[in-house]
């Protein structure tokens, strides 16, 4: 038995059956149904100089990588990315051989606005649920479909490419476990972004073109006329995020409150992997750094300039924590 992955939908399991009750060893596919492409119009048909016998893999040399599946407990929140389960790593690692082993880490210094010609302000009226709040824009940037490093990326994952500037955002989320939106900074009025809560019931259209009703409890992203763009942390809406004709970007990196997001995503049914993180705790210390990250990735692979510096709405920092332990508990522990 082997899995193969369709374009849309699960992934399939292929296993020997009977057919008029003699046993089929094979089946025949279209492009779409193992992932080769979008086509479902029919069988692919190779060429005639093909040689019998050949391995499709050696035909059609698709992306190969190595996946390592972990069981992850719910309170390992700092597990849930691969640079966090790098870190584990080398820990582990560095202990066993004596010799130590760090993470090779996404992060320079090399980030710079180009110029100040697309500022933002954010404005955070609750702060206890949104504690910190980070932004930036980058300008002229082309909405295409991703390079094929990054579709391939995406695929060992199992996340479907949707275009170059999500594709980033979702990428970034997993790499480093912090959520980030691209909103279209055309359709931010007054250039102003306020984190706030509306008024119960009040209607807002989904990035999955449903009108939910929201909560007065729903922390909402909102333009200058404080009207609603984006649930925080959880899901977007359709009129502000990234289409085919966004030119222009505004980048939100932010830390939302766990249990506000938990009790939103809960009462919509929005189970999504930026809830899913914000609901565990993210580490404030890091929207600055992912931030930074993610325009310098944007701005070499869609084009464009970075056209503010970021904009970093911190108004209580936290402080940083320190632990006292004695070594012999340390020998207990790694025993």
């Amino acid at each position: 038995m082997f899995l193969i992955y369709p374009v849309q939908g699960e992934s399939i399991t292929m296993k020997v059956a009977k057919i008029r009750s003699v046993e089929s060893f094979g089946m025949i596919c279209a492009e779409d149904e193992i992932g080769l492409g979008s086509n479902h119009a029919g069988i692919i048909i190779l060429p005639d100089e093909v040689v019998v016998g050949t391995p499709a893999l050696n035909y059609f040399n698709p992306y190969n990588d190595w996946i390592y599946e972990i069981g992850l407990t719910p309170n390992r929140m700092d597990a849930m990315s691969h640079l966090g389960v790098a870190k584990d790593v080398c820990a582990y690692l560095t202990h066993h051989n004596k010799k130590e082993t760090k993470v090779k880490s996404p992060f320079n210094n090399s980030f710079k606005a180009d110029n100040n010609l697309l500022p933002f302000k954010v404005t955070i009226e609750n702060e206890d649920a949104c504690p910190r709040y980070s932004g930036t824009t980058i300008s002229g940037v082309t909405v295409a479909p991703s390079p094929q490093w990054l579709k391939d990326k995406l695929t060992a994952i199992g996340l479907r490419s949707i275009n170059n500037i999500v594709d980033i955002t979702n990428l970034i989320l997993h790499e480093t476990g912090q959520p980030l939106h691209a909103f279209d900074a055309d359709e931010i009025a007054g250039r102003h972004v306020i984190v706030k809560n509306l008024a119960a019931q009040t209607s807002f259209i989904t990035l999955d073109e449903k009108e939910r009703k929201l909560s007065a409890n729903d922390l909402m992203i909102c333009n200058g006329n404080s009207q609603p763009m984006c649930i925080g942390g959880v899901f977007g809406g359709l009129h502000s995020g990234v289409k085919e004709s966004t030119k222009n970007i505004f980048l939100e990196s932010a830390c939302f409150e766990s249990t506000t997001i938990r009790k939103t995503s809960v009462q919509h049914g929005l189970r999504t992997d930026a809830a899913t993180r914000f609901e565990k705790g993210v580490d404030i210390s890091n929207t600055v750094n992912v931030l930074k990250r993610a325009a310098l990735l944007i701005k070499e692979i869609a084009g464009g300039e970075i056209t503010s510096d970021v904009v970093d709405v911190y108004p209580k920092p936290k402080e940083k924590n320190s632990d006292r332990i004695k070594i012999s508990l340390l020998k207990k522990i790694k025993r």
